[in-house]
């Protein structure tokens, strides 16, 4: 008997441990891990470079034959006009190319007497005069057979850079000397004027010499004309 219940007790522990090894396979089996997340609305990054824009337009009448001793022709005049969105500083280049004619002296003549003197002038508020280059210099391409050059670059329109919307009118005059002699008969000359401009934020202006409206600024430092 004694035997008999100590058979029924192993059987039931022994279906007791069966059984709790059964539901523990179902808690395993059964369970699911969920992971929070979240995630940022996306940026969008976008860079646009400005602009440096100048344009010019010539507006006066820049083609004078047939001029006499003692002529002075109405002026030639350049309209500019500044529409960049960065600031800039604006300069001027002057070439003036001059030819001789039949009587052997080029009609322009710095440091000889009665050729052509030419000036040149703008319509600021306060009106700026342009140094005319007085030193002979090696031509461009494209000159006249026979020319004699003389070049200045980069003369400043003026120390504050341009914003837009800003415009400037430049007039060269030309004046011929009643004393003109006959050396100059069928001389000629051409006054080219070229203007640009370059950036002003992080290229702040420095130039050799003093940076002053209507002479050359050559460029020292970190400053840079394009």
């Amino acid at each position: 008997m004694n035997s008999l219940l100590r058979s029924k007790r192993r059987l039931l522990l022994g279906s007791s441990m069966l059984s709790v090894a059964v539901a523990g396979t179902t808690l395993l089996a059964g369970t699911t891990f969920g992971f929070y997340s979240s995630s940022a609305a996306p940026e969008s990054n976008a860079f646009t470079s400005g602009t440096v824009t100048l344009s010019s337009t010539v507006t006066g009448a820049c083609a004078v034959t047939n001029m006499a001793p003692g002529d002075s022709p109405a002026a030639c005049t350049m309209a500019l006009s500044y529409s960049g969105s960065l600031s800039a500083y604006v300069a001027l280049d002057v070439v003036v190319e001059t030819q001789a004619g039949s009587g052997g002296s080029t009609l322009y003549n710095p440091g000889g007497s009665n050729g052509v003197t030419i000036s040149l002038t703008d319509n600021q508020t306060s009106p700026v005069t342009y140094t005319v280059p007085t030193s002979a210099t090696t031509c461009p391409g494209g000159a006249p057979g026979g020319s004699t050059c003389y070049e200045l670059d980069n003369e400043l329109l003026g120390t504050t850079a341009y914003a837009n919307g800003a415009s400037d009118t430049v007039s060269t005059s030309v004046s011929f000397p009643s004393a003109a002699g006959n050396g100059y008969q069928g001389g000629a000359a051409q006054v080219i004027l070229t203007a640009h401009a370059v950036q002003s934020k992080n290229n702040a202006l420095s130039c050799t010499t003093t940076a002053t409206p209507g002479h050359a600024c050559a460029p020292s430092g970190s400053f840079a004309w394009s």
